[in-house]
C-alpha cells in the first residue's frame, strides 16, 4: 500500500509542469485524477516534493489543480492578458500553495500558457 508518485504529486504546493518538453496542465490534472481512482484509501503516497502523503492529501492536491486551472481558464475567456493574470494572482485560498519553489505568478503563467498554446 505504497505509491510513489514522483513529480505527479507536489504535496501542499504548486507543481512544476514542463510545458517546453511537452507537458500540459490538462493532462497533468487528468493523470492525478486517474491515480486517485486507483489508489486504496489506506495507501501511503510518496510525492516528488513535500511530506509523505495520504489519499486525502492527493485529493486535496487535485482539487487545487482543478480549481486554480478553472479560475485561470475563466480569466483567459474574459480576455485577460498573461501579465494581468499574473498580477491578479489567485483567490486567497490558494496562496499558501506557493510554499514550494513555484510562486503564485509562475503557477498562473504555467496554466495560462498551457491553455493558450
Amino acid at each position: 500500500n505504497v505509491v510513489h508518485m514522483g513529480d505527479q504529486f507536489f504535496n501542499g504546493m504548486f507543481p512544476f509542469i514542463d510545458l517546453a518538453s511537452g507537458g500540459d496542465v490538462a493532462g497533468y490534472v487528468k493523470n492525478v485524477a486517474d491515480m486517485i481512482a486507483k489508489i486504496p484509501a489506506d495507501a501511503k503516497i510518496i510525492p516528488g516534493h513535500g511530506a509523505l502523503g495520504t489519499l486525502l492529501d492527493l485529493k486535496t492536491f487535485h482539487t487545487m489543480l482543478a480549481k486554480t486551472t478553472d479560475y485561470v481558464r475563466a480569466e483567459i475567456a474574459k480576455g485577460v492578458t498573461l501579465e494581468e493574470a499574473k498580477k491578479a494572482g489567485l483567490p486567497d485560498e490558494w496562496k499558501t500553495w506557493a510554499s514550494g519553489f513555484i510562486p503564485v505568478e509562475r503557477w498562473v503563467e504555467t496554466i495560462y500558457n498551457s491553455f493558450k498554446k
